[in-house]
Parts: structure tokens; sequence; C-alpha cells
């Protein structure tokens, strides 16, 4: 599969498999495309070859181990999670018992959680499970992100979302929703009740990777029935902390593979 035909089928053929459907059909696929049969079958063929789905009965593929191995290649190699990951390990050790540590993005108009720490204690598992498309409007976690945002992609997002947008509270109008988002980012963090999942509490931070590559957010899900009024507060403090060292750490990082990128004759010189 090679060109920009064949990327965007891929993305299609991805896109057949969510939550409720772990298997896909050739009919399914076929159908999906608007493909013949015999081209949906060279098309499935090679990506079975390549290791993107598997066959799994006469019932239809999953997704391949190819998937797994490039989910590898992300956890050992993506420059968000290395930056983050300390920093959310440090957060768990000093959260209230029954707390998440989320680290979130921006993901095609969503937010993805892309890492969680879990302090001790028994608790419920989040709705921000890792690779889950959650809703911009709802939750400390999304509304952070949303919030640095630029005015022009909010603008955009208000004239396509207005009728989520007002019934979630962050606005009746464009303007008092963009009020109310710069409001979020001069304060530096957000706090939710139940928003998202009941008896949790969300206290959230956004952090901005230099040249806005990334949007997202650290958050501390904190158990309602555990949490006291102190903790809510700390954590107000950590995860502004927190979004901090992980904003510091990618720009570092960044610095040091663009230095990594000159000949060495410039590098010596610097």
């Amino acid at each position: 599969m090679a060109g920009r035909g064949s990327i965007d089928r891929l993305s299609q053929v991805l896109d057949l498999f969510d939550d409720a459907q772990g298997l896909v059909s050739v009919d399914a696929i076929a159908s999906a495309l608007s493909l013949t049969r015999s081209t949906t079958y060279r098309t499935v063929q090679g990506l079975v070859d390549i290791g993107m789905l598997d066959r799994v009965s006469d019932e239809g593929f999953s997704l391949g181990p190819r998937i797994m191995e490039l989910y590898r290649h992300l956890q050992l190699g993506s420059p968000l999670l290395s930056a983050a990951r300390p920093v959310m390990i440090a957060l768990a050790s000093e959260a209230a018992k029954g707390t998440a540590v989320l680290l979130c993005r921006a993901y095609r108009d969503q937010v993805m959680c892309m890492h969680q720490e879990m302090t001790y204690g028994p608790q419920e598992p989040v709705s921000y499970q890792v690779g889950r498309p959650m809703p911009l409007y709802s939750g400390a976690s999304s509304i952070t992100v949303l919030a640095a945002f630029d005015r022009k992609r909010l603008n955009q997002l208000y004239a396509r979302d207005q009728a989520e947008i007002g019934p979630a509270g962050l606005g009746a109008t464009a303007d008092e929703f963009i009020a109310k988002l710069k409001a979020i980012r001069k304060v530096g963090h957000h706090v939710s009740r139940g928003e998202v999942d009941r008896g949790r509490i969300g206290v959230a931070a956004p952090f901005v990777e230099p040249g806005q590559r990334i949007i997202g957010s650290v958050s501390l899900v904190l158990s309602q029935d555990q949490a006291s009024d102190l903790d809510v507060s700390r954590a107000r403090v950590q995860v502004v902390a927190g979004a901090h060292d992980i904003a510091a750490r990618l720009a570092s990082m960044r610095v040091a593979r663009a230095r990594d990128e000159l000949p060495a004759r410039v590098r010596n010189e610097a």
C-alpha cells in the first residue's frame, strides 16, 4: 500500500473498529469503503501482510500484532510520555488515596488520555481510559485543554458546536465562551465535580509544547468520598506545578533534539 489514497483507505478500515466492534468482516469493509469485493480482498490481504489486521475466523478480522508493536514504540519513544511519566509518578506519590493521575492531549477536536498513574487504595476506573477519545466540553481534563486553544480555533469550535457548548455551561455566545476559557487559562487550572464520573473530582491544568505542537493537560481525579477540601486545594497547586514541569521538559527535549541535528562542527562551536 502506498500513496495518499492507500493511507486514506487504511484509515477508513481502522476507523471501523471501536469498543463494541472487535471484528470486522470483508462485507463491512467493502460497504464502508465502497469497494468491489475483489478490491476489498486485495486491500485486506495487504493489511494482513503488514500485520495491521489479523484473520480471526470466517466472521472477520481483528486488529493485528503490528498495532501492539507500534504501541510499544510509542511507550518507549514518545517525547510526551518521556516528559510526563516522571512528573505523574511524583504527583501520584503525593496525592490523596484513591486518586488517578491522567495525562491527556488534544486529538481530532477531542481529548485523548495518553497515560495513567494510580495511587494506593481501591478506586473505580475513570472514563478517561488510555486511547479513548473524549468530548471537549465536559470534565476538567478536557476543558483545560480547550482553554489552551487559540481564539481562532475556539471561534471555529463554537460555530460548529454551539448546541453542545451552551448546555455544558460554557457560554451562550462565542464571546462568552471565549471569555470563560480565558478566565480558566488565566487561573491556570479547572475543577469539575461529577461531570464525567459520578463520585469523582477532577482537578486539571493545561500545558502547551513550544510551537503548540502538543496541547494537553495533567489531572488529578480524586474520590469525593476520600478527598478532603484540603486535598482538593493541594491538587490545584500540584497540577499547575506538574503542567509547568511537563512543558519545561518538552522544551528541553526539543532544544536537545535540535542541537543533535546540527553538524558536529556547529555543535562544538556552540
